[in-house]
């Protein structure tokens, strides 16, 4: 069998499209509720340990960490067996170096609403502002996650050709 490069390269062209098709459909590079599970369980920390009598620190900790600890299983199963995974060559670093200044910017933005909150009599500030970041990164984390994935898919297709 001949193959003309004319026929090789428009064959490569047509996977390199596919591929890069399928990127930009995928599922987001990771489960963005993990985000606000994580901020979740800062907030119930919070309030059991603002909020609670002592006593419920007993009950209520080991609860917080053992559904912590659910959540962290469930998100590597999710993300190991996801259908789709990019291979980490093709993964965009600017897309990781949001997602940590998305967590830099969440934790600072966190602590600083409890010392504001703090500084202003707020009552439970730690708590309200648990609930605040919570709240956050359950409306964020999404769009997180769905930039980094169409930055991969960009870069993919970008680098392939």
């Amino acid at each position: 069998m001949h193959i003309t490069p004319e026929d090789a390269a428009r064959t490569l062209a047509q996977v390199h499209e596919t591929q890069h098709r399928a990127l930009r459909s995928a599922p987001p590079m990771f489960p963005a509720w993990y985000l606000a599970a994580v901020w979740l369980f800062v907030t119930g920390m919070q309030f059991v340990t603002e909020v609670t009598p002592a006593w419920w620190l007993w009950i209520a900790v080991p609860a917080l960490w053992a559904g912590l600890t659910v959540a962290v299983l469930k998100f590597v199963r999710d993300v190991r067996n996801a259908n789709l995974r990019p291979h980490p060559s093709v993964v965009d670093p600017w897309a990781w170096a949001g997602f940590v200044a998305w967590m830099i910017g969440t934790g600072a933005g966190g602590a600083a609403l409890a010392w504001w909150f703090t500084g202003v009599d707020i009552a439970y500030p730690r708590t309200l502002m648990g609930v605040i970041m919570t709240a956050v990164a359950a409306v964020t984390a999404p769009f997180l996650a769905r930039w980094m994935s169409m930055r991969t898919a960009r870069r993919a297709g970008t680098t392939e050709r």
